[in-house]
């Protein structure tokens, strides 16, 4: 059955942290730094933020 490889994805709201980076975050939650700015319509040129907002879309069957 392919709908038992998809897996449970759920939206959830991260709260940048200070230290974070992009690649950070996406290794934490097994996504890519890509899929990240696109979810969010990030600028490679604006650095992250301490309390910014990013949306994200994580599997729950594969994170860590």
């Amino acid at each position: 059955n392919p709908a038992q490889n998809e897996g449970v994805v759920k939206k959830i709201s991260y709260r940048v942290r200070t230290g974070d980076s992009l690649s950070r975050i996406a290794a934490r939650f097994n996504v890519t730094t890509r899929e990240i700015m696109g979810w969010n319509e990030l600028d490679l040129a604006k650095y992250l933020q301490p309390g910014q907002q990013l949306r994200l879309y994580v599997d729950l069957t594969v994170a860590n």
